[in-house]
């Protein structure tokens, strides 16, 4: 066991708690604490078998939690096995089942000190700092070491893990997810714990002294903490609430937040290792800067004959404090007089100035001389300066070169062109004022300060040959005057006159007239010769200058050579402008105006489009085609149009435009077309304009296709082929085009089957096999004939099979058929041969087999009577008639069931025996 700390340790660390505050929830740790059992050699029986093994000691009877705040200065553990390196630690929760290692020591324990107790001294550089609620824990890199007993009851078991590995100072690790030990154990393991150290202030308390101009937000202290654990990290904090400052516990800068007011202010700080406070103050001391009147003392000049208020002298007054208010007055004045006084410059919210007040009636014979002690104060130290006034007598100016007369050229005199300067003089002012008067009141001349006279305007186009000029002239005391200066002016221009203007009534101007039309001439006329004469002109209404211009070097007042008149669009704006034509010789102007209208002019429909077009179905006479829509301009308000068309098939509503058929229009009639191009004209009843309409007509199913016979009788026989042409079924259809286009089907209901079919050519044919029906039958259906618009006609078809013995209505050529023809005479030869056949292979085999031929012998038969009969035939013919003057005869078809049938070529017999 490591020996505790002395008597004299703790009366010093009792001293120390007394002058201290400690946190809530957090007590400081004694020097004889510590966690843990308290013999951990006690608890050596047996040792944990898992390698690389971390142990939370978390158990809820609170053996290994700490309880108190301060430091770990000494492990004592029991070692049972395995030297190695052990990792002492202390988690700390940082709930949801994490934890944060806050301190870890390492012990490295040597080959021979097993089954020791090991007493680890912990440096004071490496003590961990704890807090109430940490939890012991150790970890092995490898087999462990530290010894356990298996004893205690729920509350000791704890938390492993193998999959720890090395933690580092600060890491987070999810100890809540950890398997939980199954049995209760006590492990060898205690930690002593110290109370540490306090945290303190290096710096505080103190006392700083600023002057109340330091700038907002000025560092004006920092405060630092210290704290002798290695591992405790002290935080800053200010405790007193205040505006004027802002204080930042990371840097432990302290800043003013606005100007200092004047005073003393103690602040309060407090440093926290998070178990325990320490509070120090700081003063801050401020102290006033108080004002100057920087431009005191001086003095002052004042006439005597002053009579108005007059500012004499600006007061410049600063301050060093920003927030001071500074204020000024007279403080005393002698002698004792009321004619000064102190007061804001109008305008201004900080500036003062000394002022004489109006009708001061001061004397430099009574009173020469005023000393003006003026007194300015920020509210807190107040200052004074002086001003010193002194009266002076007072001599008027003396005009030197007036009167006077002066004559100047009209034609070279411009405006701002000097014609005269007056000369005074003064003997106690260096500066004079002049003014003047003149007659006539319209003279155009005036006075600078300065004395010179100049002209306001070019005295060119001026006709009045004189002026008087009547002058004053001040020095700020006394107005002397007037004087007078006679002006004359030489080479007087005569103005010019327009000779033609104005008219007993306006000038009519016809809309759309052409571009740069001629208007009206104005003429001129001018005594003075050989002048040049300039025209303007201004309209109103004002956008008549975009209709009309003028000529300035003739007069010429013509139409607009960009813009075309139209009287419609000037509905608004009128049709009547007043041109007013002004005219100068450069020196002088003449004006006159006239009237102009504007006349309204028929113009020309105009179709919005150059080509239209409709279409519609062919028909009869009145049928309407279709509505082009026309779009048609016309500027003329309320002017009527007409419209026509040069097609003679067509007809057009003159109002509407609307076409119609004039006759029946029929494109199945030769020679028809389906697409016009006429010519549309529209009037106004004057004027006209065309455009081209494309009419294109749409064909029309109009006509029903039609059977050339309402029935059609065809002759088939049972063993017609299929495919066998039978005839042909005929129909028309006097629609061209693709109306005109038919096909034939076949309504073979009443069949219950399809026997038959049509091609597009109407040729009839044996679509399927006939040997169900027996001859004598007539089989009856439906031919129908489309067209591709859907009309169709129908027409009844007959199918007759004759009897065998009845020949067919219709005669052709006969041929005969001959034996080998019918196959029913090939089915008995056949059989008859095989027979034969038989006989004689069965007359060899007696012969074989007896030596003679008994059938031969005359005592076979004994008692039959032989006769040589020759058979009789019974010749008939038959002929048979192929229905389908189409059918075609081939050699393969020569045997075949449906030529002997019937199929064949052409007429043909059968003949039986």
């Amino acid at each position: 066991m490591l020996l505790r700390a002395p008597i004299t340790t703790l009366l010093g660390w009792f001293i120390l708690l007394y002058e201290q505050k400690g946190i809530s929830g957090q007590t400081r740790c004694s020097t004889t604490g510590s966690v843990g059992p308290n013999n951990p050699d006690g608890k050596k029986d047996d040792l944990d078998t898992d390698t690389d093994l971390g142990v939370l000691l978390d158990g809820t009877n609170g053996d290994y939690r700490v309880s108190c705040c301060g430091v770990i200065d000494a492990w004592e553990f029991y070692v049972k096995d395995n030297p190695g390196t052990v990792d002492l630690q202390v988690w700390r929760s940082t709930g949801g089942g994490s934890y944060t290692l806050v301190g870890k020591n390492s012990w490295t324990v040597n080959a021979g000190d097993e089954n020791n107790e090991i007493q680890y001294p912990v440096p004071t550089s490496q003590r961990i700092s704890v807090r109430s609620g940490d939890y012991l824990s150790f970890y092995t890199d490898g087999a462990p070491m530290i010894a356990h007993k298996k004893e205690g009851g729920p509350g000791d078991r704890y938390r492993y893990s193998t999959s720890i590995g090395d933690q580092n100072v600060g890491n987070s690790y999810p100890w809540g997810s950890a398997t939980p030990a199954t049995e209760p154990r006590t492990y060898a393991i205690r930690a002593d714990l110290d109370p540490g150290n306090l945290p303190t202030f290096t710096n505080l308390p103190t006392t700083i002294t600023f002057t109340d101009d330091t700038a907002a937000n000025t560092v004006l202290f920092t405060v630092t903490g210290s704290d002798a654990d290695p591992l405790d990290s002290p935080t800053l904090s200010m405790t007193t609430t205040t505006v004027d400052f802002s204080f930042d516990p990371a840097t432990g800068e302290l800043k003013n937040t606005r100007a200092l007011p004047v005073g003393s202010r103690p602040l309060s700080f407090r440093v926290s290792d998070g178990c325990t406070d320490t509070t120090g103050q700081l003063t801050i001391s401020v102290t006033n800067i108080p004002p100057e009147i920087t431009n005191l003392p001086f003095t002052y000049d004042i006439s005597e004959d002053q009579t108005t208020e007059q500012l004499l002298y600006t007061l410049t007054v600063t301050d060093g404090s920003l927030d001071d208010t500074i204020t000024c007055s007279t403080d005393s004045i002698t002698p004792s007089t009321d004619k000064f006084f102190v007061r804001l410059l109008a305008g201004t919210t900080a500036t003062y100035g000394v002022y004489v007040k109006a009708l001061p009636s001061l004397s430099y014979d009574t009173v020469r001389q005023y000393v003006i002690s003026v007194r300015c104060t920020d509210n807190k130290t107040p200052v004074t300066g002086t001003l010193t006034v002194y009266v002076t007598k007072n001599n008027p100016p003396v005009f030197q070169n007036l009167p006077a007369t002066k004559t100047v050229p009209s034609t070279t005199t411009s405006s701002s062109g000097s014609i005269f300067t007056v000369n005074a003089t003064d003997s106690d002012s260096g500066q004079l004022y002049y003014n003047m008067t003149t007659v006539p009141a319209s003279a155009p001349f005036t006075i600078r300060h300065s004395g010179e006279i100049l002209a306001t305007t070019d005295l060119s186009s001026h006709t009045v040959p004189g002026f008087d000029l009547y002058i004053y002239v001040y020095d700020g005391k006394t107005l002397v005057g007037p004087r007078t200066l006679t002006v004359i002016i030489s080479g007087i221009n005569t103005a010019p006159v327009i000779s033609n203007l104005p008219l007993s009534s306006p000038i009519s101007v016809p809309e759309n007239s052409a571009p740069s039309s001629s208007v009206y001439h104005v003429s001129v006329k001018d005594v003075d010769a050989g002048q040049t004469h300039t025209f303007y002109a201004s309209y109103n209404p004002s956008s008549g200058s975009s209709l009309f211009t003028i000529d300035t070097a003739t007069g010429l007042i013509s139409t607009s050579s960009t813009q075309t008149i139209n009287f419609e669009t000037l509905g608004a704006a009128g049709t009547s402008y007043v041109i007013t034509v002004t005219v100068t010789d450069t020196f002088d102007t003449a004006t006159q105006s006239l009237t102009v209208a504007i006349t309204d002019q028929n113009e020309a429909p105009v179709f919005g489009k150059n080509s239209y077009a409709i279409s519609g179905d062919e028909g009869n006479a009145g049928a309407t085609v279709g509505n082009p829509s026309f779009n048609v301009m016309d500027p003329d308000a309320g002017a009527t149009q007409t419209f026509s068309i040069d097609c003679p098939s067509f007809v057009m509503n003159p109002t509407t435009g609307v076409v119609t058929f004039s006759h029946k229009y029929d494109l199945d009639v030769t020679g028809t077309a389906s697409s016009v191009t006429c010519t549309v004209t529209v009037s106004d009843g004057d004027l006209t304009d065309t455009a081209s309409l494309v009419i294109t007509i749409n064909d029309v199913n109009d006509n029903t296709p039609t059977f050339t016979s309402a029935t059609f009788t065809f002759y088939a026989q049972p063993g017609t082929g299929v495919g066998t042409g039978l005839g042909s079924l005929t129909a028309s259809d006097n629609d061209v085009g693709a109306f005109g286009s038919i096909s034939y089907l076949l309504d073979q209901t009443g069949l219950g089957y399809e026997y038959f079919g049509v091609k597009n050519d109407g040729e009839f044919y044996v679509k399927s096999s006939l040997l169900s029906f027996s001859s004598g039958t007539t089989l009856s259906l439906t031919a129908i004939v489309k067209d591709s618009g859907g009309l169709q006609d129908t027409a009844s078809v007959s199918v007759i099979i004759p009897e065998s013995t009845t020949a067919a209505p219709t005669t052709t050529t006969d041929r005969h058929v001959t034996f080998w023809m019918d196959t029913r005479n090939v089915a008995w030869v056949t059989v008859a041969v095989l027979l034969f056949t038989g006989l004689l292979l069965f007359c060899a085999f007696l012969i074989v087999r007896y030596g003679n031929l008994p059938c031969l012998q005359d005592s076979f038969k004994p008692n039959k009577v032989r006769a040589n009969k020759r058979p009789t035939y019974k010749r008939a013919r038959i002929r048979y008639t192929n229905p389908s003057p189409k059918q075609t005869w081939e050699p393969w078809q020569k045997h075949s069931h449906d030529y002997l049938n019937g199929a064949g070529a052409g007429p043909r017999e059968l003949v039986y025996f």
